[in-house]
């Protein structure tokens, strides 16, 4: 049985599914290799097979990987020219960026980076893209926020990037001075979508490097506080707070990466992948085995409790249980055919069909991970949520897009079926279904008690 699955990796891992069928493995470290330099390190996002991991340095320095452990093969993504709006923003820039967070957003990956010189609060976050990170076309979209020097202003340093499970994205931000932000952005110029709202901190107080995750009911507010950049004299640690709404207030404020653990020294800037079903959180640490120069940290964070614990004894493939956050197609077995909203409609009641694969956002979903077993399913064009039908529990409601709200309607199971998924209704217990097993473009979906039938197996095909 296991040698057939592993013949099937490739398509398991097509469906981000591998763990629910590898079954329980070993506890390893994950000892990192290769190219393990890194101070502020970005989220871990994904192009296809490689994951990418951006850091502080000249030209916003980056390395990638294929399986977490052996990073590899440097880049960065301007070099020694720098766009020119970043020399008046902060005068006697040199190239030195800091602290970059990526995201996927509809057809581009996001890379937000952080302009200053030490001390000061004249800095500002930039944002560049691109449609691909393996072959990448950058574009620089400018500066997205800026601060002018004042000491009760918000830092505008070290932004991180989360999507809610309404499929808003929220960025937050914010070193010493005047605390930390928090700002939706808009998906589709990568700049605010809103006023940003201070969350944390302030009067100078040392804390910094927010990260913002959800789990369950909770928003998950992670920051430092300490001094970085002293190498094996650093006093970083990480802390948590949570709280009910990612405006805050955020409280409860507890500990979370000592100062000092083995050779770790100085923990900072925590960022979470959600793989897998798993929690795979990067950070730096000053390695008191290597004269403390600052390396790359990949730890497994997993909750109780309602509050989150680390650990560095797990392995590259777990069996943590689930599918991997990201954008995908839904592909019928039945029909070859993709999920999507009708029409390319952006309305609440926008109708969910099958339509031959023609590219469009319309025919993409984000599945995004709940940590309870539970997804939302949210357009990739509409950034609406797939919803049955005025709440209903019958066979043959029907699936539609609606704002998301969080109910039981709009919250999805995604459960194996051999090479394929039945995605469940929370409400009903019933399965996506091609009404009347149908193979027209066009053909409606709705929900009916699972048969087993190809009309309710999708092949969910990851688009980044």
């Amino acid at each position: 049985m296991r040698t057939m699955i592993l013949r099937l990796l490739p398509t398991l891992r097509r469906l981000g599914l591998v763990a629910l069928l590898l079954g329980a493995t070993p506890a390893l470290a994950l000892d990192l290799t290769g190219i393990t330099n890194s101070h502020d390190p970005s989220t871990l996002v994904r192009d296809g097979d490689t994951y990418f991991h951006f850091t502080t340095g000249n030209g916003v320095w980056y390395s990638r990987s294929t399986d977490l452990v052996h990073w590899d093969n440097p880049g960065d993504i301007f070099g020694s020219s720098w766009p020119a709006w970043i020399n008046d923003a902060v005068p006697g820039f040199e190239g030195h960026f800091w602290a970059p967070d990526a995201i996927q957003m509809g057809d581009y990956y996001y890379v937000y980076y952080s302009v200053s010189t030490f001390g000061s609060s004249r800095s500002a976050i930039g944002v560049v893209r691109t449609p691909s990170l393996k072959n990448p076309n950058w574009q620089d979209l400018g500066v997205v926020v800026q601060s002018y020097g004042g000491s009760e202003e918000i830092n505008a340093i070290d932004a991180a990037l989360f999507r809610d499970h309404d499929g808003k994205v929220y960025m937050s931000y914010g070193s010493w001075f005047g605390g930390l932000g928090v700002a939706e952005i808009n998906q589709n110029t990568g700049k605010l979508a809103s006023a940003v709202t201070k969350i944390y901190g302030g009067g100078h107080q040392s804390i910094e490097a927010p990260y913002i995750t959800r789990n369950g009911d909770y928003y998950y507010l992670f920051f430092t506080r300490g001094l970085c950049c002293r190498g094996a004299d650093s006093t970083y640690e990480v802390q948590v707070a949570r709280s009910t709404s990612v405006f805050g207030p955020y409280t409860g404020e507890r500990n979370l990466l000592p100062n000092e653990d083995g050779k770790r020294k100085g923990p900072g800037h925590i960022g979470v992948l959600k793989q897998d079903g798993c929690n795979y959180v990067t950070t730096h640490y000053y390695d008191l085995n290597d004269g403390g120069n600052a390396k790359l940290d990949i730890q497994r964070m997993t909750f109780s409790g309602g509050w989150p614990s680390m650990t560095h004894n797990f392995s590259s493939i777990t069996s943590c249980g689930g599918v991997s956050e990201g954008l995908y197609q839904f592909e019928s077995q039945l029909s070859g055919k993709l999920l999507e909203i009708a029409n390319a409609d952006t309305a609440n009641g926008g109708n969910v069909v099958q339509y031959a694969d023609n590219g469009g956002l319309h025919q993409k979903w984000y599945v995004v991970d709940h940590g309870t077993g539970e997804y939302s399913l949210i357009n990739g064009l509409s950034l609406k949520g797939m919803d049955v039908w005025e709440g209903s529990t019958s066979a043959g409601a029907n699936i539609a897009q609606w704002d998301y709200w969080g109910s039981a309607g709009q919250r999805w199971q995604i459960n194996p079926a051999g090479n394929y998924v039945e995605v469940e209704s929370v409400l009903s217990g019933m399965v996506l279904d091609v009404e009347g097993k149908s193979t027209a473009n066009g053909a409606n979906i709705l929900q009916w008690n699972s048969t087993g039938g190809t009309n309710q197996r999708w092949i969910m095909i990851r688009q980044y």
